[in-house]
């Protein structure tokens, strides 16, 4: 539930100090977390996250778990069922959620700094001492499973399943993230909490906090929120993986209006040298919006399609580079031949020089416009820790765009562009498509 002062708070108090440094700050009890101290507003924002948590450990015959537990999570908790808990943080203008995506489990909390002690309580709480009450279960198992069916009638959705489904086969990367429809039914309450013991360890937990809050005054809060986290706790090992790049073209039949099509190859981790290269590259070939010569040439010069695009998927296991374009069924094919196209044209040539500095500009530029909220700061600095890089990393990455060179991008292009295996899966009406022959 949206929190309205919260979010008046959030609209009209001017940007975090962005050059305020990031602390490391260790509790008594051993647990860590980055800050950046900001109070020039009386706002705390938390972003944890769970390293591992994810959907990718959901077990086969319950894919959804994670799913389930993040919607599950401020439903309940201690002595407070879910009506009780929602009115407090209601009463206490604190806003609470929690996401599962395929490598790990995150939350985010956001509070007045008056409030905190209260607010770090409830998140200990659900955190620790969720109800999964049955009403409140069966009732976001309803919301969950509404939302997978709506899904399947969405050609992007059905396209992206089928993809993953045949990059990943026998792979949980090759289940969608938000579960199925099986698997959500048959999650229960005994699920849910063997789940929080499980992947809510003190090993896994990365921890981000701004705002209105010292050190000193966060280090207990620190143990007192996650010290009662179980240490650690085995999982299931997901299984290092490739994706099956086939270079081809598959299909799902639809009785839409429109085709829609995604498309991957592999690419490199958030922590290979070649990253931000790479990113440069693929924003000049994809990931640039208007600037992008996928979208100059399926869209701009031959009118195809209203929007295409690329970029990288940094999976823990199986890094890829993704887009979609959608466009008429007759014309489908076309499209996906312009982007072979492209990526072969990069591939051989890399970009120019002009292009490289746009390139660069946009992205050295773009950082500090989205640290625009003590929230998205938080949500970064949980990303660093994530990928392991150094706490000075924002500090740094102008420095390093700006010494990327065209021949820098020429290389990395070389050795990432692969458009042999480039593989698509299109949902539309297949008889329509007029695709190449395979």
């Amino acid at each position: 539930m949206k929190r309205i002062l919260l979010a008046l708070l959030l609209l009209i108090a001017p940007l975090p100090a962005l050059a305020a440094p990031v602390q490391v700050v260790a509790s008594p009890g051993g647990v860590t977390a980055w800050l950046v101290e900001d109070h020039a507003n009386p706002l705390v924002a938390v972003s944890l996250l769970f390293r591992g948590g994810g959907a990718a450990a959901d077990p086969a015959d319950k894919a959804g778990l994670a799913t389930v537990a993040s919607g599950m999570l401020d439903e309940g908790a201690a002595e407070m069922d879910s009506r009780a808990f929602q009115d407090r943080l209601d009463a206490l203008n604190v806003s609470m959620s929690f996401s599962a995506a395929r490598d790990s489990f995150s939350g985010e909390m956001l509070t007045l700094s008056a409030h905190r002690a209260e607010a770090f309580a409830l998140l200990r709480d659900a955190l620790t001492r969720p109800r999964f009450d049955a009403e409140p279960l069966e009732r976001m198992r309803a919301a969950f499973l509404t939302r997978l069916r709506r899904q399947q009638e969405n050609p992007g959705s059905r396209a992206s399943q089928a993809l993953f489904a045949a990059l990943f086969p026998q792979h949980p990367y090759g289940r969608p993230t938000a579960g199925t429809v099986e698997g959500i039914s048959a999650v229960g309450a005994a699920d849910l909490h063997a789940f929080a013991r499980s992947r809510f360890t003190r090993d896994r937990l990365i921890v981000g906090v701004v705002g209105d809050i010292s050190a000193a005054e966060l280090a207990p809060l620190l143990d007192a929120t996650f010290g009662g986290l179980p240490a650690t706790s085995p999982l299931p090992p997901v299984a290092e993986t490739a994706p099956a790049l086939s270079g081809k073209t598959l299909t799902v039949e639809m009785p839409v209006p429109q085709a829609v099509a995604i498309f991957a190859q592999a690419g490199p981790g958030r922590a290979d040298p070649d990253w931000l290269p790479f990113q440069v590259m693929m924003y000049v070939l994809g990931d640039g919006g208007f600037s992008s010569r996928l979208t100059a040439e399926v869209r701009e010069k031959r009118g195809l399609a209203y929007g295409v695009d690329a970029g990288s998927l940094p999976l823990a296991d199986a890094p890829l580079v993704a887009g979609s374009v959608g466009t008429q069924t007759a014309k489908i094919g076309e499209s996906i031949s312009i982007i072979r196209a492209e990526w072969e044209k990069m591939r051989a040539h890399g970009a120019t020089a002009e292009e490289v500095e746009k390139a660069k500009s946009f992205l050295a530029g773009s950082l500090p416009l989205r640290l625009n909220s003590s929230p998205a700061i938080a949500g970064t600095l949980t990303a660093l820790l994530y990928y392991r890089l150094p706490p000075d990393e924002l500090d740094r990455r102008a420095a390093e765009i700006a010494a990327i060179t065209p021949a820098d991008v020429a290389r990395v292009a070389a050795k990432w562009l692969t458009p042999d295996k480039l593989t698509f899966a299109v949902a539309g009406e297949t008889a329509k498509m007029h695709l190449d022959a395979q």
